[in-house]
């Protein structure tokens, strides 16, 4: 088996690369083998039949033939002169044997023909094939001989037939090639990209990540879209006295309780701009101390999402006097867009929320409902029981209306007795009237204020994003007509907006 491999191969090695070389050397081997065999009986029996001359010319190809068989062991680079000159010589003597013998000998024209298809490819191929025709009609003239139109017929459509089936195959294989090569290629580079980027992450992520980790600055890393944080450092984790698991189920307005979201939007459009950006704020911790914070932001990409990277600097003691005036701007913004008495939105935070609540459900093709919402008979709480009892009241309702929504709903006072609520992500309409008749149920249950018991109800009118309206200030002329519907009603109950 041994012997037979190396014979195959002229005795070379070829690497994976020089796979095509490789198996024209199997063929050429393989070809010459049997041909001289084929060869070697032939010119016995010829030579038998006194066929002295076409003996001859079996002995001269049987020659070239093992000629040929020596030379493939010369170098691989003989493979590129002795096909050439070996198909060359067999047209020859094919040639010449063709004016002795006749027509049949035409049919040793189609073993040329996938000789050179196979070791030399489909051009020399297509050359040879053509030129074998020509020879078939050319010849015909030399020996003065006529054919039949059937004899050439059954000679020349097997050539015809032939070489187009060879040429198909090899156009084939030419195609297979080419795409494997491209196929090849792409994977040679991706591989090559991805284990180069791997040595670069292997050789510098531990010393970069223990860096981050540990370094006493703080390090946020925010979803660029919803303000999410995304990754925290252990400098954050101590300042802010929460958990990683806590701050990752929080947003930069948790932490930054003043930070409006027109003001992110700001900061993000100047990162977007400029490529980073600067800001103070002041954080919040768990236990409700503050203290400012000097923000250094730029984008990134993290996990395959966009992101931006915050480096939080604590300012220091002798920043302090800086400290204390960011906190009465902080103070200051927090009066702007809060409620005095109830801590709750204000009407210019509201109209802020309901802008990102529009925003967000446009995003998600998602509905959020708005319910206005409106005592009935607080002026007679005031008028009987003074202005203070009034106040201790609306308190009382705020904590209620808090009560009955949950955490990520807004809970804002316009002014007076006048509630908005904006309910976010809710499933049906009913689900909704749940929600209202609750809020309706809290809030006749009597408010005990010194010896006396307070007791108001409520008229609430609900308008529906996107079904009734897209924009937030026809959302809450929609609310506030059907708030006047339900008090026109009887008061006491909700009424969804038609």
């Amino acid at each position: 088996m041994i012997n037979v491999k190396n014979f195959l191969l002229s005795g070379f090695t070829f690497t994976k690369d020089e796979y095509e070389l490789r198996l024209q050397f199997i063929l050429i081997n393989s070809i010459l083998a049997i041909i001289s065999i084929v060869l070697a009986i032939l010119s016995f029996l010829r030579y038998i039949n006194n066929e002295h001359l076409q003996a001859l010319i079996d002995l001269i190809a049987l020659s070239a033939s093992l000629i040929t068989l020596a030379l493939t062991r010369l170098s691989k680079k003989s493979i590129n002169y002795s096909v050439p000159t070996l198909i060359s010589l067999f047209y020859f003597l094919i040639s010449f044997s063709f004016r002795h013998i006749g027509l049949i000998v035409s049919t040793w024209y189609l073993l040329l023909m996938l000789a050179a298809f196979f070791l030399k490819g489909k051009n020399v191929g297509l050359f040879v094939s053509l030129i074998s025709l020509l020879a078939i009609f050319v010849l015909e003239k030399v020996i003065n001989t006529e054919y039949t139109f059937l004899q050439y017929f059954y000679i020349t459509i097997p050539i015809i037939v032939g070489m187009t089936f060879l040429y198909l195959y090899e156009q084939r294989n030419e195609l297979l090639h080419n795409l494997l090569q491209k196929q090849k290629s792409s994977l040679q580079e991706e591989v090559y990209q991805q284990t180069k980027e791997l040595a670069l992450l292997l050789t510098k992520s531990e010393e970069l990540s223990s860096i981050m980790r540990d370094s006493l600055v703080e390090i946020y890393i925010v979803d660029f879209d919803t303000d999410r944080y995304l990754y925290v450092n252990n400098g954050a984790i101590k300042a802010l006295g929460y958990t990683q698991e806590e701050l990752l189920n929080k947003d930069v307005y948790d932490i930054n309780t003043s930070m409006m979201h027109e003001s992110v939007a700001l900061f993000k459009e100047r990162i977007l701009q400029e490529g980073n950006a600067m800001n103070i704020s002041q954080h919040v911790r768990k236990d409700g101390s503050s203290y400012g914070v000097q923000s250094f932001m730029h984008k990134i990409t993290y996990e395959y999402k966009d992101a931006y990277v915050i480096f939080d600097i604590q300012i220091s003691q002798a920043q302090k006097a800086q400290s204390e005036i960011l906190k009465e701007k902080e103070t200051l913004a927090h009066q702007a867009h809060y409620d005095t008495l109830t801590q709750l939105p204000n009407r210019v935070l509201m109209h802020d929320r309901l802008h990102q609540s529009i925003l967000k459900a446009r995003r998600n093709k998602t509905k959020f409902a708005l319910l206005f919402v409106d005592l009935d008979h607080f002026k007679e709480v005031n008028d009987n029981y003074g202005h203070e009892a009034g106040d201790f009241l609306l308190k009382e309702v705020s904590k209620r209306l808090k009560k009955c929504v949950r955490e990520s709903d807004t809970v804002s006072r316009l002014s007076g007795d006048e509630f908005l609520i904006i309910l976010e992500d809710f499933h049906t309409n009913k689900n909704l009237s749940l929600i209202a008749q609750q809020i309706v149920e809290k809030l006749q249950e009597p408010v005990a204020f010194e010896k006396e018991r307070l007791i108001v109800t409520c008229s609430i009118g609900i308008s529906i994003y996107p079904d009734n309206a897209k924009d937030g200030p026809t959302l809450i002329k929609y609310a506030d007509r059907a708030m006047y519907n339900a008090k026109n009603l009887g008061k006491n109950n909700f009424k969804f907006y038609r």
